[in-house]
């Protein structure tokens, strides 16, 4: 039996803070080392500017990047930014924070097409100012130039989906992670009335069943990055039926699609659209139910009844982040039952201040499972910021001695109610 002890001697034993990757014959007091190996990265409920702020190096004569970072548009030269470079040499693009509009952006792509970009895998357009068609046709120029393009950062920009029609005839072969972040995709940059700017302002999303714009085409830009593994949507405003079938494109069974970022899209207050995505994920990936998904529904305010449609869905994913969602010990019971048929791998229920009463509820329901076998498959399992004790501990390790899990990563952080020497001793 394990017990909980604030001195480091005796027997095999556990800190806390840390969260290494072990294998899974190895005991609950491997799966955290020192606390010299802690994460130090930030909770999930910070706001998600932060991931566009990071700090930038300026770069030299034997850099392999053109950076353009909190200029004015009057500023950006990309023959000036070469130099005396070889352009076969750039391998990242990089114009953040520049206020660019769409016709500063085209005339760049006609200076970039006169250069050879064999080597260039990094687009990043990020915080500027780009809408319209305009945008859409100059990034289809730009793609066509440097087709070994891999990353393709769009993020913190004025672009709806619409926009990103043009697209679908580039050549985005080899393009692996596609950012969307805090863009209004439903919102087409059109002139509109001032009876349409009042009914699209009343409400931030649309109903599923309105038949107005066409999302077909949808499928054809999914399809035309068959590389496609990575796709960033936290923050967009986008609608119901957008965003319904958008996600069913990326999830479809001959997709390579392995991470979706949802946070803060408000899908608590959405739940019959997070229903019928769940559905969507279930019936396309039934064939395939070994591909690897990640579902990141961070910060969405789903609570307990979100969890609920989460559960009783038949959708199968192999990791699924909860952080910052207001969920219960009823929602971590719910969970419980749902983990063996779901086929998790990785969980992440940080910052959601259950306390030890949703952990008793996630590991103390289940039983009857053989010797050697285990109740779920969960091998990564995030608890940062639970309101967790000690106690939550000796929950774990004697959930683990019975085989709940074949638990490999623990992360544990931030829980202020813990002995601050706390450790497991076996």
């Amino acid at each position: 039996m394990a017990t909980v002890s604030s001195t480091s001697a005796g027997t095999e034993q556990i800190v806390l803070t840390a969260l290494p990757k072990i294998s899974s014959s190895s005991s609950l007091a491997s799966l955290l080392s020192s606390e010299h190996g802690a994460s130090t990265s930030s909770t999930v409920c910070e706001p998600i500017e932060k991931l566009a702020n990071d700090e930038y190096t300026g770069c030299g004569v034997h850099s392999r990047e053109i950076a353009f970072v909190d200029l004015e548009p009057t500023e950006l030269n990309i023959g000036s930014a070469l130099g005396q470079r070889d352009s076969r040499t750039i391998e990242c693009l990089r114009i953040n924070g520049c206020r660019m509009d769409s016709l500063t952006l085209s005339a760049l792509v006609e200076d970039l097409c006169c250069l050879e970009l064999p080597n260039l895998h990094t687009v990043d357009l990020s915080k500027n100012q780009l809408s319209g068609s305009l945008a859409g046709a100059s990034l289809a120029k730009l793609m066509d130039t440097a087709p070994l393009v891999r990353t393709l950062s769009l993020g913190w920009n004025n672009l709806s989906l619409a926009d990103l029609k043009d697209l679908t005839g580039s050549l985005l072969v080899n393009v692996e992670l596609l950012d969307l972040r805090s863009n209004p995709l439903l919102v087409p940059a059109l002139k509109t009335t001032s009876k349409s700017r009042r009914r699209r302002s009343s409400a931030s999303t649309v109903d599923a069943s309105d038949d107005s714009c066409d999302m077909s085409w949808v499928y054809a830009l999914v399809d035309s990055m068959p590389a496609l593994s990575h796709v960033l949507l936290a923050q967009a405003k986008i609608a119901d039926k957008a965003l319904i079938t958008l996600l069913d494109a990326l999830t479809r069974s001959n997709t390579s699609v392995e991470y979706i970022g949802l946070e803060w899209l408000s899908l608590g207050s959405r739940l019959a659209s997070l229903g019928i995505i769940l559905q969507n994920v279930a019936s396309s990936r039934h064939s395939t139910s070994s591909a690897s998904l990640h579902l990141n529904f961070a910060a969405n305010n789903l609570g307990d009844r979100g969890v609920d449609v989460i559960t009783s869905s038949s959708a199968t994913m192999t990791s699924l982040t909860l952080a910052c969602n207001f969920i219960t010990e009823r929602g971590t019971a719910m969970l419980a039952k749902w983990l063996p048929k779901s086929g998790l791998i990785s969980l992440d229920l940080s910052d959601n201040h259950f306390g030890d009463q949703g952990i008793a509820s996630l590991v103390t329901t289940h039983g009857g499972n053989m010797p050697d076998t285990h109740y779920t498959r969960v091998k990564s399992l995030g608890l940062n910021s639970c309101c967790l004790s000690d106690a939550s501990l000796r929950i774990f390790a004697d959930a683990l001695l019975c085989h709940w899990a074949p638990l490999e990563s623990l992360r544990i952080l931030r829980n202020s109610r813990m002995s601050p020497g706390a450790i497991v001793s076996m």
